[in-house]
């Protein structure tokens, strides 16, 4: 007897899926269909048994009277228990009471692998369970249809972003994300020990993607996680985050950064909107494609909206996530629309190397882009002469010295430019209407969490 027999498990052999779950409707009604899967529910009504298989597509049920299937299968079926891996094979009929207008009546069932009893349940609000219950079971978590969707659509959003600046010849990079020196400053720094040297890992891909521009690219972009060291237990916050940065040369100004990205933002949310409506439908989401442009709003000028709702602010004063929240109720009303940008921040409130407003005294040419009362992008024009570039960073308190790496190639002709990072956690919160970012995060990393 060898270990599958042992085991009263049947391996995969030469057979193929013919199908997914999603695939089995009214039009599929007199054929055979294979599928595989796991046990969503079983539901034993003696003489009929119903059971749901589920597949990375959705779900099918399956229906057993006893008169109509073989033996050995309905028998089986009562042997069955959550989240085993099964193959089902058996012929579509047609039924009313299913909004697909079709389920599966079996002619064998074959258990692929077993199921411990389970430490959560994967069947959508049978038990209500902690966040932190389901991160510590994230993977079984992950299996839940609602929570499955929320990364596909993440993916989505990715996928037709990317595909955007691809169209506009813009470079995909990879750079480092072990460094000598700080990106944004600050003490929000994960030290690391690299050999017989300090190093850190990248807040930002920031440096390196602005010398990809004075490297001849012309424009760059990234998707690669980033590290901010804060302290912070929030639902907002986060440790390790995914950023999806772009970098673009030869600029007349921050504008065309701003238009590059709500462009980019337009294509990406339609394209999802066709192509993960399914899963859009699941979440009971009513995805709307933005207009563009996108509203702008002076930094000072969203100071004057919440001191007129009563906080008390001063044009260089940090807008913090309270008021952040209360501008995501004033915006839809002022202006009809949840994505606005502020601009011209304050310069203490942003990096050195972001460029000084030509227009506005003491501020920037830098933006904040704001999603339903959450900041999910912040972008700038940079500074691109040398001599301002070395200003700003004395000022700000570093030692030119410790960034020659970044600052030399300044001296040889750098072109204007800009750029931006975008959180992809924050995205997918605030398009799915999520309470927590842990939740638009597939394996989220905060002060407290380095597992699964």
């Amino acid at each position: 007897m060898n270990f599958y027999e042992k085991a009263g498990i049947s391996p995969i052999g030469t057979e193929r899926r013919t199908h997914f779950s999603r695939d089995v409707n009214a039009s599929l009604v007199d054929s055979n269909v294979l599928l595989f899967g796991w046990v969503h529910i079983l539901r034993d009504k003696g003489k009929i048994k119903f059971l749901v298989l589920r597949d990375e597509k959705g779900t099918v049920q399956v229906t057993l009277p006893q008169k109509k299937v073989p033996a050995d299968a309905f028998e089986l079926a009562g042997h069955l228990k959550p989240e085993m891996a099964i193959a089902v094979e058996g012929k579509v009929v047609g039924t009313k009471h299913l909004a697909s207008g079709a389920e599966v009546i079996p002619t064998t069932i074959r258990i692929i692998n077993t199921s411990e009893r389970l430490p959560i349940d994967v069947v959508e609000g049978k038990v209500d369970i902690d966040l932190d219950t389901r991160l510590n079971n994230r993977i079984l978590d992950l299996r839940k249809p609602t929570v499955n969707a929320i990364f596909r659509i993440q993916h989505a959003l990715i996928r037709f972003a990317r595909e955007f600046l691809e169209q506009n010849d813009f470079v995909e990079i990879h750079t480092p994300k072990i460094v000598a020196e700080a990106t944004e400053g600050g003490a929000n720094l994960f030290e690391i020990k690299y050999f017989e040297k300090k190093a850190y890992l990248a807040q930002s891909p920031q440096f390196y993607k602005q010398l990809m521009l004075l490297a001849g690219f012309g424009r760059v972009f990234e998707i690669a996680p980033v590290f901010r060291a804060e302290r912070h237990n929030t639902r907002r916050h986060i440790n390790e985050y995914t950023s999806f940065d772009f970098e673009m040369a030869w600029i007349s100004g921050v504008e065309d950064v701003m238009k590059m990205e709500e462009q980019m933002l337009h294509h990406s949310f339609k394209k999802t909107k066709e192509h993960v409506a399914a899963e859009l439908e699941l979440l009971g989401i009513d995805l709307v494609v933005p207009k563009t442009p996108f509203k702008r709003v002076k930094y000072v000028e969203a100071i004057d909206l919440l001191n007129a709702e009563g906080k008390e602010l001063s044009s260089t004063d940090d807008i913090d996530p309270e008021g952040e929240r209360l501008l995501g109720k004033i915006f839809p009303e002022k202006f009809g629309t949840d994505l606005v940008f502020l601009t011209h921040y304050p310069l203490d409130l942003r990096p050195a190397y972001t460029m000084p407003s030509m227009t506005d005294e003491g501020m920037t040419e830098s933006f904040d882009l704001t999603y339903k009362g959450m900041e999910i992008t912040t972008g700038g024009q940079r500074i691109h002469i040398y001599d301002l570039l070395v200003e700003r960073f004395k000022a700000k308190g570093f030692n030119p010295d410790n960034f020659g790496f970044y600052l030399d190639p300044f001296k040889y002709g750098a072109p204007p430019h800009g750029g931006l990072g975008l959180g992809i956690e924050r995205l997918t919160m605030q398009l799915l209407n999520i309470d927590n970012i842990r939740e638009a995060t597939l394996l989220p990393r905060d002060r407290d969490r380095l597992t699964p």
